[in-house]
């Protein structure tokens, strides 16, 4: 029996194991596949494995549901972090994350619900390009904030974007990508929507929300320090920091613990 426990931000729910004191050897990959099928598993978007951390409080390794393996999931950390904060005792827990250690801070918590703040760290522009698809042009742009996402500015969300982003996945990206249609509102507002290389069309994404901020700055030369998006499950703040990073401020919420 495998112990786990559930939790989500903005609707973007994960499936948990803690290996930080006992660590469990198993096959993530294929538990991911099993465990995260919403009618015949648990269900998720994906399954994090907590590990024991060096020089930092905690490791997070991050499935999707297809078993293949992310990078960086900022809902899930929001997640860990508030974990870590009520089992452990650990106040604002420094998280590995891939190749990035993200810098947490509890911001207010009541029971099951929380609202965090994680330090993201720099997004990086590669490249833009023009490609059609479906019989339409899309200005694809693209982004890495230790994953890589391809945010596309849109007039409106009334076309069928799970087909282009399929597409875009499975024809212009050997590995996949995320991407991110994004609609502006205002000077300080933009909404999204997202769909997750490995996962699909998902309520909402961390990283996705930060490259899509960043991006909306970055194109359009818009000075704000913060901006609000929109998503499907809710809202989250990207707050532009001094040193150029990007820290993400949002809600993450327990749902139940469980064996599987």
């Amino acid at each position: 029996m495998i112990k786990f426990f559930k939790m989500h931000g903005l609707g973007n729910d994960y499936i948990f194991i803690d290996s930080v004191q006992n660590q469990n050897y198993l096959n993530y990959k294929e538990l991911a596949k099993i465990i995260c099928k919403r009618n015949f598993g648990v269900g998720a978007d994906g399954l994090i494995v907590i590990l024991k951390g060096q020089n930092c409080d905690a490791k997070m390794e991050i499935y999707n549901k297809d078993g293949s393996k992310a990078n960086l999931c900022g809902n899930a950390t929001r997640c860990v972090a508030y974990y870590l904060f009520k089992k452990y005792k650990i106040k604002n827990p420094l998280i590995q994350s891939g190749k990035k250690l993200l810098k947490t801070k509890i911001i207010s918590s009541n029971g099951k619900k929380a609202i965090v703040c994680v330090n993201m760290g720099k997004c990086e522009y590669e490249y833009s390009k023009t490609e059609q698809i479906l019989n339409k042009n899309y200005k694809l742009n693209i982004f890495d904030i230790g994953n890589k996402h391809c945010v596309i500015f849109v007039d409106d969300f009334n076309f069928d974007y799970k087909k282009v982003a399929e597409y875009i996945n499975k024809k212009l990206f050997q590995d996949g990508i995320n991407v991110e249609f994004v609609k502006i509102i205002n000077d300080t507002s933009i909404k999204i929507k997202v769909y997750e290389r490995g996962s699909g069309i998902t309520l909402a994404c961390g990283s996705g929300a930060c490259a899509s901020a960043f991006a909306y700055k970055f194109l359009f030369e818009n000075v704000l320090n913060n901006i609000n998006v929109e998503l499907d499950g809710g809202f989250l703040k990207i707050i532009f920091n001094k040193n150029s990073s990007l820290a993400m401020l949002g809600k993450c919420n327990y749902v139940f613990k469980g064996e599987f």
